[in-house]
């Protein structure tokens, strides 16, 4: 008897997370702006779970003072004023001349923009890009939903196997799975997410055809120039291993010196480029992570999935899947759900049931308003949420159908 008390408590620990979730869902439906409702969410789910107003503030304060809450506050405030900055002295609008210049379907640079962007593992990267879709589709009937769902599909084609991105670094070492295994996985997702998104991209709007360039070397230099301060970036952080705020800030120094700016002219750039709005919204996502953190909500997914009349590997897939949605952050999901599958299977884990966890959890990760680009990208082009997660979830779908496949054929 007593057993079976413990076991609907788990199961109601389990609930008390899946109802905060689908109450932030449905207040975005509703449009509710996404920085109050995570942390009206935050206050809901410390209140379910019995934390006191004064433990409350402490989780709140520890998000507030927590080094990675300023390190992508940082980043993300660089990453406007950078691209403020480009498009005021004209950078973004020459790379876009030298891209149509190389391209002649436009279609195609809308998606070639946030893929070079994302090969920065930066939380910033889909902010980045988006100024530059928006300009790539401006005038061509593409609505901004279409804009929202190129730019942040496109931006995470490369974090399912690039080593690059600390989540397939951290799978691997919680796994066991020795890397290059690991990525020889992972990678023909890769190529399927790629593929998957042809349909959606395809269907947009007829873009006018670029002109036949006249002078291709001059094209290829005005694009060289016009994408060096972002190629100096890249280089930093991939080539030097510099911190993505780090290696912004330096590019942007060098920029303001190169181009004379004044202390004038500096402080106009910040009170114009930096949006106080989008760093709350930030913040409150990161109020909410630590609540979530600090209650260990999350332990309470295990008994209620463990309940199930399903096998064990769907089990995993959908805690992978369920942590994903509820972090939105691959490095949260790998930390979580990789260790409680170890505890449970011992050194069983084979390469096809981590790929399909890792899959699953990525899955997760994509289709929530709890994932920072997602929110960003929805917040920049002023797009109905709902019908972005309506695009993705026909890829996303089909990627987890082959996912299914592929483990049974493993």
């Amino acid at each position: 008897m007593e057993n079976d008390r413990d076991k609907k408590g788990e199961l109601l620990e389990g609930f008390k997370l899946l109802l905060v979730f689908v109450l932030i869902m449905v207040l975005l439906v509703w449009r509710a702006p996404l920085g109050p409702v995570m942390l009206g969410g935050a206050v809901f789910l410390a209140a379910l779970y019995g934390v006191g107003p004064a433990a409350f503030l402490g989780m709140v304060w520890r998000a507030t003072e927590s080094p990675a809450t300023w390190e992508l506050i940082s980043v993300l405030a660089l990453i406007m004023l950078l691209e403020h900055f480009l498009g005021q002295e004209g950078y973004l609008q020459r790379m876009l001349r030298g891209l149509e210049g190389m391209f002649r379907d436009r279609r195609a640079i809308m998606a070639l923009i946030p893929a070079f962007i994302g090969l920065m593992p930066s939380a910033g990267g889909a902010l980045f890009s988006a100024p530059l879709v928006g300009q790539v589709a401006s005038g061509n009937g593409i609505s901004a939903e279409q804009k929202s769902f190129v730019n942040y599909y496109y931006r995470h084609i490369w974090e399912y196997f690039l080593p690059l991105y600390p989540g397939v670094l951290l799978t691997s070492e919680l796994s066991g799975v020795p890397l290059p295994q690991l990525i020889a996985g992972l990678a023909p997702y890769g190529l399927l997410v790629i593929l998957l998104g042809l349909p959606p991209l395809l269907r947009l709007a007829p873009l006018r055809e670029g002109e036949v360039p006249s002078n291709r070397r001059e094209v290829i230099r005005e694009l060289f120039l016009s994408t060096l301060p972002i190629l100096m970036v890249l280089g930093l952080v991939l080539g030097a291993h510099v911190g993505v705020a780090a290696a912004v800030g330096v590019v942007l120094v060098c920029l303001l010196v190169y181009h004379r700016y004044t202390p004038a002219q500096v402080y106009l750039l910040l009170r114009e480029a930096i949006s106080v709005k989008t760093l709350v919204l930030v913040w409150g996502i990161m109020v909410f992570k630590q609540v979530l953190v600090d209650t260990r909500a999350v332990e309470g997914l295990s008994p209620l999935l463990a309940a199930l009349p399903v096998p064990h590997f769907l089990v995993f897939g959908l805690l992978g899947f369920l942590v994903g949605m509820l972090t939105g952050l691959m490095v949260a999901f790998v930390g979580i759900v990789f260790p409680l599958v170890a505890a449970a299977l011992g050194d069983h884990l084979g390469l096809p049931l981590v790929v399909f966890i890792f899959i699953s959890g990525f899955t997760g990760t994509m289709l929530t308003p709890l994932h920072l680009c997602l929110a960003l990208t929805v917040d920049f082009f002023k797009a109905d949420l709902l019908k972005v997660l309506r695009m993705l979830a026909g890829p996303e779908t089909a990627l987890m159908a082959v996912a299914v496949v592929a483990y049974f054929l493993g």
